[in-house]
């Protein structure tokens, strides 16, 4: 099973852009998201969202669904949530 780590690594290798490390308590740091908005070129409608609302942007620009348990306590992005933000970003980069 693969962690947050290898998730986002994995994320940012197929878009190009270095990875970011996790913050303690395997906290997605916002900057990756934000990069990755920036690279599906969502930057324009991001502005002022916190980290699930970036998470809920991307999956939905994607056509999928932002579900209940993607979302964390403390504002943060469970696991399945960032493989969801993966996901989408290889279908919005015609990859999967």
């Amino acid at each position: 099973m693969k962690t947050k780590q290898e998730i986002i690594d994995e994320t940012c290798a197929h878009l190009g852009i270095s990875s970011f490390l996790m913050s303690t308590g395997s906290t997605e740091p916002k900057e990756f998201l934000e990069a990755v908005i920036d690279q599906i070129g969502l930057l324009g409608v991001s502005r002022g969202l916190d980290k699930q609302q970036l998470g809920r942007l991307i999956v939905e620009a994607s056509g999928q669904l932002w579900l209940p348990a993607y979302d964390s306590s403390g504002g943060t992005i469970t696991k399945e949530g960032l493989e969801a933000i993966k996901d989408s970003v290889f279908r919005l980069t015609g990859t999967k």
